[in-house]
């Protein structure tokens, strides 16, 4: 999902360079692909769709299959923000037909959630539904607040409820440290598309003429556990997450990357 403003952030972080002209973004590509992944779809807005194409079509071997498609806003009321994730993930609905991966294009992930999540989803007979979880104090900015998702688990490690909390920062934190977080790394299987397709419409009646709702990933994720009986099992993973909330976490970023390819787990020139 590369459509929101980064309004924070105060540019198109998407595409903004990190390291060796990469943005956080080619890194994850990178994982997906590693861990097996052969179709990649961006999902960009109208400002970023010609600078997708000139970026990534063309660059990728024959057997990997790249689409670059419009969070569509048309017929819907006009503003200026997007409608939020879970809109976003709507414009997959024509292109993706079988399980599939969803992340944010300016969060890092690491290479194992990626093939942890890639191996649950073309492995799994059982049609459940996955979801990477990492510890809130490996999520935090050291210079502002937060938004996150906030995971409540079964003892099978299955998600019961997720409740998205925002202004979360280390000087005003209500919860424990090792609370386990969604960072929006999701494994779906297609019957979400449906599912999602009606609750939009319901939201849309309630807040069309809204400047600032957002209509979010975990509204989906709770409604099909609690009236749908959906499984969304977590995924226990090594790797860190890391992301530029603000425009000042970017030189810790740029660290932790140029370490990654010092230590050889990235190539100097990803493709």
């Amino acid at each position: 999902m590369a459509a929101g403003l980064g309004s924070r952030f105060g540019g198109l972080k998407q595409v903004h360079a990190v390291v060796n002209n990469y943005a956080i973004l080619d890194f994850s590509v990178y994982d997906a692909l590693q861990a097996g992944f052969n179709h990649i779809v961006f999902i960009v807005n109208e400002d970023l769709i010609s600078v997708f194409k000139a970026r990534y079509l063309n660059v990728f071997p024959e057997h990997i299959k790249v689409d670059i498609t419009l969070q569509d806003t048309s017929g819907l009321p006009k503003r200026k923000r997007p409608w939020g994730t879970g809109h976003a993930l709507l414009s997959l609905k024509k292109l993706v037909h079988n399980n599939f991966a969803l992340i944010n294009a300016d969060d890092f992930y690491g290479r194992d959630a990626f093939k942890l999540m890639h191996d649950a989803l073309y492995t799994d007979t059982n049609k459940q539904n996955y979801f990477i979880g990492y510890p809130l104090k490996n999520t935090l900015s050291d210079f502002g607040a937060v938004s996150r998702g906030v995971c409540i688990l079964n003892k099978n490690q299955d998600l019961k409820n997720i409740v998205e909390h925002t202004n979360i920062s280390k000087e005003n934190l209500s919860m424990p440290l090792d609370t386990i977080v969604s960072m929006n790394f999701w494994g779906f299987t297609p019957e979400v598309f449906n599912i999602a397709d009606s609750l939009f419409a319901t939201f849309l009646r309630k807040h069309k003429n809204s400047q600032t709702a957002e209509f979010f990933i975990p509204q989906i994720v709770d409604f099909m556990i609690n009236e749908y009986d959906s499984v969304f099992k977590m995924l226990e993973t090594s790797a860190k997450w890391f992301g530029v909330t603000y425009k000042e976490d970017e030189a810790k970023v740029k660290e932790q990357l140029q370490e990654l390819i010092s230590l050889g787990i990235y190539p100097k020139t990803l493709w």
